[in-house]
């Protein structure tokens, strides 16, 4: 009976140990997906703040304004001596934003109209201070915030005009009393040359605000978010933001390992107490380096684990009554302790094996091993609630991404139908504009350029309406040659590029206007691909058995290998231009004719595989 009960106290032990770390293990590779998830995600939001106001650096009101300050300046005999003169004379702030002839009110307006918009868009103060400097340093136009009037001397203005692009570091700004990152770019005109700078300081609460959101659902009693800077500072913590100068404890802990990973921290003097941390490191994304931050996501010794403790602690006092109880009276407690004893440690083993539906339904007259049988079905019963609750919240955050995406698209779909309409009345201002002027050569260029922007802007919304519109086929039969002619005379193809379709007589049955629609997606992907090198796009067609192969190479360049595996994904893209919607569109327009579509490298191709009849 002793050795009986010493080997179950063992095996017991053995057995609990090996299900608490596994716990462990999971618990820690879950909240390491979780930080990862919400890193990719802040750095995504961030890049997007970055591009927003990159982009408004490129507007031609404000490359016009700047293009006449620094003219007015270029007559000035002395711009240091002028720009320390009006340094002392002229208080620049948001009430007062207009500097006699070199400030300029439709681009202050316009960028007020840009704080406006997030500030309506989003609910918050996203933008604390935003203005524009001439090539001299000098202010133009401020649309918030306070400013001196000359920037030239600050190192900001300095490493922009240099570099193109600056990205501060986080501070506490005394004049707004809060936490913000300021950026700033270079403007440069048509010829690439530097004529100004635009600068924005950003909030903290505007960068940190979908971080917030995430760190809320995964904040629970045991389990804590936190985001460290690169020096292992607090900069949120406790669903607040909390800035802290000091490195967390275990920063050099994260500092040795990898991007992302989990590691334990423990209490020598007490194994039970114990603290799982995992973490991932920012990488950046597309452009946006990234500022090296960390999440931290902290989990406490949880309730499951402290049940496996006191049932640990409760085995070894029924072992050690046992061992007491041998020496008495052996034969009594061998049969009155040794058959449920078993049975228990065969139940901790489907546990730690994952069957949580055993169950201890027989009663001993021993008062502590029914107490160890019902310790074990709360502990299952406990386990299998956990699961459920995880996969709950993980079909919940599908169905919300998912809602997410259809609200999207159908916002997306009522702006593409909004805008076609008064881009129509543009197109058409500049076709009449253009039989009115023949022998005007400058205003041909201006409505030439005008065109192509309509272009662009026309195939972005179509792209989107193609994404979001789900129509039935209109099938009949098409010969595929005429069908690919019609979509190569669809659009302009560059002189340096040479667009070979073949001739042939194979025919399909399916939509005509729809299958275009794919084959000018890939057209002007591969001419956007080759650039302004010399290049050729082939076609192939073929048949095989009862499908229609066609195979579209171009000489381009290699679709990047980190999104050729699901490029035909919605908002995936290699353009920086592009709406990340058009090859998405060609996938479910094939799809519906029951074909497939794929891509591949070295050379680039996509190919098509279709049945002859769709129907």
């Amino acid at each position: 009976m002793f050795g009986i009960s010493l080997t179950f106290t063992i095996t017991g032990l053995v057995t609990f140990d090996l299900t608490v770390q596994e716990i462990k293990k999971l618990l820690g590779s879950r909240n390491e997906g979780f930080a990862f998830n919400m890193i990719q995600n802040l750095d995504r939001h961030i890049e997007s703040r970055i591009s927003d106001f990159q982009e408004l650096s490129k507007t031609e009101l404000l490359r016009d304004t700047l293009l006449d300050s620094n003219k007015e300046f270029e007559k000035l005999e002395n711009i240091k001596a002028y720009l320390q003169i009006k340094e002392q004379e002229i208080e620049f702030t948001e009430d007062n934003p207009f500097i006699g002839g070199v400030s300029d009110v439709a681009l202050t307006r316009d960028l007020l109209e840009t704080i406006e918009f997030y500030q309506d868009e989003y609910g918050y103060d996203v933008v604390e201070e935003l203005f524009v400097t001439n090539a001299y340093g000098a202010n133009v136009a401020l649309a918030s915030g306070i400013s001196d009037y000359s920037q030239s001397d600050e190192e900001w203005w300095q490493q922009t005009k240099e570099n193109g692009q600056y990205i501060g570091k986080l501070q506490f700004n005394e004049t707004y009393q809060n936490y913000s990152i300021e950026f700033a770019y270079s403007v440069m005109d048509t010829d690439g040359n530097f004529i100004g700078i635009l600068r924005v300081l950003i909030t903290l609460d505007d960068l940190l605000n979908d971080f917030i959101q995430e760190s809320a659902l995964l904040t629970i009693p045991g389990r804590t978010v936190l985001l460290l800077d690169h020096d292992g500072a607090q900069i949120f913590s406790n669903k607040e933001i909390f800035l802290n100068e000091s490195p967390i404890s275990y920063f050099r802990t994260i500092q040795k390992g990898n991007d992302v990973g989990f590691f334990e921290l423990g209490d020598d003097d007490d194994v039970d107490n114990f603290r799982l941390v995992s973490y991932a490191q920012s990488t950046g994304y597309r452009t946006f380096e990234g500022f090296d931050w960390i999440v931290v996501v902290e989990q406490n010794s949880s309730s499951i684990v402290n049940e496996f403790v006191e049932l640990r602690n409760s085995i070894i006092g029924v072992s050690i009554l046992g061992m007491i109880a041998s020496i008495i009276g052996a034969f009594l407690i061998s049969s009155t302790v040794s058959s449920p004893l078993k049975h228990l440690a065969i139940t901790a083993n489907s546990i730690s094996n994952g069957d949580f539906k055993t169950t201890n339904t027989k009663t001993n007259k021993i008062d502590e091993i029914n107490t160890i049988s019902r310790s074990f079905d709360d502990m299952a019963k406990n386990l299998q609630k956990l699961i459920n609750t995880e996969k709950q919240l993980a079909e919940a955050n599908v169905k919300i991404k998912n809602e997410r995406l259809t609200a999207i698209g159908e916002v997306s779909a009522s702006m593409a139908h909004n805008i076609k309409n008064p881009l129509a009345t543009v197109k058409s201002s500049a076709e009449i504009l253009q039989k009115n002027s023949k022998n005007d050569d400058e205003i041909k260029d201006v409505v030439r350029r005008m065109n192509r922007s309509i272009d662009t802007i026309s195939h972005q919304i179509n792209d989107v309406l193609n994404y979001v519109r789900v129509t039935p086929l209109d099938v009949k039969l098409i010969k595929i040659s005429d069908l690919m002619q019609s979509a190569k005379n669809s659009i302009e193809i560059p002189h340096n590029i040479l667009l070979e379709i073949p001739e042939t007589e194979l025919q399909i049955t399916g939509d005509s206007e729809k299958l275009e629609i794919v084959f000018i997606n890939i057209f002007l992907n591969a001419i956007q691909a080759i650039g302004k090198d010399d290049g050729k796009i082939s076609c192939m067609i073929e048949q095989k058995n009862s499908n229609i192969i066609i195979k579209i190479q171009n000489s381009g360049s290699n679709i990047p290998e980190e999104i050729l595996s699901h490029i035909f994904q919605p908002l995936v893209t290699s353009k920086q231009k592009g709406t990340g919607l058009g090859l998405s569109t060609c996938k479910n327009i094939i799809e519906q004719h029951k074909g497939t579509i794929s891509a591949q490298n070295n050379p680039t191709c996509f190919i098509i595989t279709m049945p002859i009849s769709s129907e």
